[in-house]
């Protein structure tokens, strides 16, 4: 994710070097000239940066108005950023990229995505978790663990990469493509292996989307609390949560699941804060060896320490703009501008896009059936798991509303 920083690094350590070796052969008659200033270098850097960040941001946005389009379609929603970096990756392959816009990429899918991940904490709230109801929590915190435990392990028995393994633990365990980006420079994941992860919660997603409405309702149709808990928990990203409920919602003229499922997905992505650090602390465990000459530094990146800390400032305020001191309304739009409209839409969908022009299609040739094996798999863990909360939730309502009748029949008016 840093390439450009380190053969830059490399480029003035070498011309250090050289230059102080003629200054020590001959210091008297060729004094070694004198460096350029670093701001010199760092605005030189800039504008050769702009070229790729120009583009992988228009990318972006005609990613998210081709899902707008599909979405007005269809009749349900569809994620930008997946598009967008479909669409990179197809302009990618179609034509051959000019070299003067690769710095710009790279920045892109190093700087700008660190930024984004510090800037879309601000959309997550301890007090979103306490609104949230009591039966999420619990359910949310089943089915998170339940994936992120497991889908590391089933990728090590396929073969996959531990980086690769972690990226779809994320993806297909918490929200989808926001997790893959958040994860992905934390472990040093390439641009193959995201965008790997990023096809499968496209693919998985998607099909979940569709399919697990219609099981909800032959399964769960009498609870709706629990069929939108399960569609909450058993489809990928946001958007197709959001799809599914509204699928459910048309379907079977149910606001109440469509509810369930929107409040569950958010008590999902909550888990965010917490299993980013986890994934990249476990991860770095899990690669640590002397055959291989790699030794980690047992730091968690401080980009994810000022996301967390993003996290805690935004459910502080929220705690002090909830007693009731005013301007409480200003401080919930300029938070949620920041993590969903730079954070995510600007800057995370802009490093996306740069990932998908940086995706060549051999490059994922190669990558076999195996990912998409695992992610399969992974989906099916947090179905099954999901499911589970969901009927032992619809068999609490059952008992609970069989024991309400029981006893208002018991009365006895006098």
């Amino acid at each position: 994710w840093m390439h450009a920083a380190e053969a830059r690094t490399r480029g003035r350590a070498s011309g250090w070097t050289t230059a102080n070796t003629c200054f020590k052969r001959g210091a008297s008659s060729n004094p070694p000239a004198k460096a350029p200033p670093s701001d010199v270098g760092a605005a030189s850097d800039v504008v050769a940066a702009l070229p790729g960040l120009g583009l992988a941001l228009a990318v972006s946005q005609a990613g998210f108005a081709l899902a707008d389009g599909i979405s007005a379609a269809v009749g349900a929603p569809v994620a930008g950023v997946p598009c967008a970096v479909l669409l990179g990756a197809g302009i990618n392959n179609a034509v051959t990229l000019p070299k003067w816009v690769r710095p710009g990429l790279r920045t892109a899918t190093g700087t700008v995505l660190r930024v984004g991940i510090v800037c879309v904490g601000a959309k997550l709230s301890a007090s979103d978790v306490v609104s949230a109801g009591a039966y999420c929590v619990p359910a949310a915190a089943a089915s998170v663990g339940a994936g992120l435990v497991l889908i590391p392990r089933v990728a090590a028995a396929a073969g996959l990469t531990p980086r690769l393994g972690s990226l779809l633990a994320a993806g297909t365990s918490i929200c989808g493509v926001t997790a893959v980006s958040a994860l992905a420079p934390a472990i040093a994941a390439t641009q193959t292996e995201v965008a790997c992860a990023v096809a499968n919660v496209v693919l998985w997603g998607s099909l979940a989307m569709l399919v697990v409405p219609h099981a909800a309702h032959f399964l769960l149709g009498e609870c709706p609390d629990a069929a939108g808990l399960w569609l909450g928990l058993a489809v990928h990203d946001t958007a197709q949560v959001m799809g599914a409920g509204l699928t459910y919602k048309q379907l079977f003229d149910d606001e109440r699941a469509f509810n369930a499922a929107a409040v569950t997905k958010l008590t999902r992505n909550l888990a965010l804060a917490a299993a980013i650090p986890a994934l990249a602390v476990a991860h770095e465990k899990t690669v640590r060896s002397p055959a291989r000459g790699v030794r980690g530094s047992g730091r968690v990146p401080g980009f994810l320490v000022a996301f967390v800390g993003m996290a805690l400032a935004r459910s502080c305020g929220d705690a002090y703009y909830g007693g009731g001191v005013g301007g409480g309304e200003a401080w919930r739009k300029g938070v949620n501008a920041l993590g969903d409209g730079f954070g995510a839409k600007a800057c995370l969908a802009t490093a996306l896009a740069a990932v998908g022009l940086n995706t060549g299609a051999s490059s994922l040739v190669g990558v076999g059936v195996a990912p998409f094996a695992v992610g399969a798999v992974g989906s099916a863990i947090m179905g099954g798991v999901g499911l589970a909360s969901a009927l032992t939730l619809s068999e609490l309502v059952r008992r609970s509303t069989t024991a309400a009748a029981g006893g208002e029949s018991g009365d006895d008016p006098e």
